[in-house]
């Protein structure tokens, strides 16, 4: 419940700085966020993986626990406060070097004060995570920030002091520092403060285990963003802002992957590792078609109704649609091949996949650096396809020789099954 009413509020921002300020001002934002996650992937340096790792298996030990996450916030802490004076003091140079846009300089000194809580809350919404408390782990993870987010643009607006241009950033900045504040006062209360503290793991320790995530986390984070900073690079503003809603118009259709594959995962780990190969293979299948079902039409509606939906965010967005079909099919080739990343990651070929999504990477890096100047948004949704559709490859001809299967063999069995009843009929 909590992922789908973070999903609305964050297309209700969305909607409102789209339908207030235009694409330019949802470009100007969706590259000041890509800067912040990738700030956020060296700040937080892989710790709050580490975290969660840790206080599973400290637990019930809460001494321990607190005397780790005490460690962990007081790390990341540091580490964003140095990044962020960085990236507020090298604002210029990141966009007159980076993005050869002056214009930006200003924005990315706003979103650089949003670094510390922006870090800091995903620690402790991972700790949370750690503790079993999924409920204030999945409210902090991403309803949090667009709910003090909306709050505090609706506040900018009304009152008016602050230019229509800069309020999406404000309000995402300041509401960050909202969503710090309240997590971190409900940890505390969870774990009874930072009393009776007892030795559990040294810094040097905590380092040595959360680098090797630092890298897996952001390989992912990287993919998600890299189209919209290489947009950012070679294009204007409103070409980032089509294009992020796009992306985010065809983000509906993984959220079923999303929310199968998470259920999925413990069973995929248990019969795994209980070598049930049969009952592996056919909660495998079963999974797969569950996926490809409740998307198939999600998938039709958003290619029928495509320029209907984009329009629906403003008349500048229908330039969107072309992106909107190339993006839907790598979305299909996600989808037709199931939990790819929760199969290898539960079957202990974790290294495996990293090495697939680093591989995607490049080749996602190198078609925007040849598409994106030749044919602009356009080349960013070829290179992002193609990227979901060459991991997706590599990923199921791997599953298909390490454990004898192919992954979709169901889809295959029910697409065969609807074309003979449209043929007897």
């Amino acid at each position: 419940v909590l992922k789908i009413i973070g999903s609305l509020l964050g297309y209700v921002f969305l909607l409102l700085v789209t339908r207030t300020a235009g694409p330019q001002a949802w470009g100007v934002f969706a590259i000041c966020l890509a800067v912040l996650n990738i700030a956020s992937i060296i700040s937080r340096f892989g710790l709050d993986v580490a975290l969660l790792r840790y206080i599973s298996e400290f637990l019930p030990d809460f001494s321990k626990v607190r005397d780790l996450v005490k460690k962990g916030i007081w790390l990341v802490f540091i580490l964003s406060v140095a990044i962020s004076f960085g990236l507020y003091f090298l604002s210029g140079v990141v966009s007159n070097t980076v993005f050869q846009k002056p214009n930006l300089s200003p924005f990315i000194q706003i979103i650089s004060f949003a670094l510390i809580p922006f870090s800091l809350s995903l620690v402790i919404a991972q700790s949370f995570r750690g503790l079993k408390e999924i409920r204030y782990f999945a409210f902090f993870s991403q309803p949090a920030r667009y709910f003090f987010a909306i709050i505090f643009f609706f506040s900018f607006s009304y009152f008016d002091f602050i230019e229509q241009a800069k309020v999406p950033v404000y309000s995402f900045s300041i509401g960050m520092f909202c969503v710090f504040f309240s997590g971190a006062l409900l940890l505390l209360r969870k774990i009874d403060g930072l009393k009776n503290l007892t030795f559990s793991i040294s810094i040097s320790q905590m380092i040595k285990t959360a680098s090797p995530m630092m890298l897996s986390s952001s390989i992912y984070l990287l993919i998600a963003s890299i189209d919209t900073i290489m947009i950012g690079i070679y294009s204007n503003e409103s070409d980032v802002g089509i294009y992020n809603v796009a992306i985010r118009v065809s983000g509906l259709v993984a959220f079923s992957l999303a929310s199968i594959s998470s259920i999925s995962a413990p069973k995929f780990s248990e019969t795994y590792n209980n070598a049930d190969k049969e009952g592996f293979k056919k909660f495998v299948h079963e999974s797969t078609r569950l996926i490809f079902l409740s998307t198939i039409p999600i998938i039709i509606i958003l290619a029928v109704f495509n320029k209907y939906i984009l329009l629906f965010f403003g008349n500048e967005f229908i330039a969107g649609a072309g992106v909107l079909y190339i993006l839907l099919l790598g979305q299909f080739s996600n989808t037709f091949s199931g939990s790819l990343g929760f199969i290898l990651q539960m079957t202990g070929n974790e290294k495996i996949f990293r090495n697939i999504l680093a591989l995607a990477l490049i080749f996602n890096i190198v078609l925007n650096l040849i598409l994106i100047p030749k044919i602009g948004i356009i080349g960013a949704a070829i290179a992002s396809a193609s990227s979901l559709i060459v991991w997706n490859f590599l990923a199921v001809i791997y599953i298909r020789k390490v454990f004898g299967f192919w992954t979709f063999e169901t889809n295959f069995k029910f697409t065969s099954k609807l074309l003979k009843k449209e043929d007897e009929l």
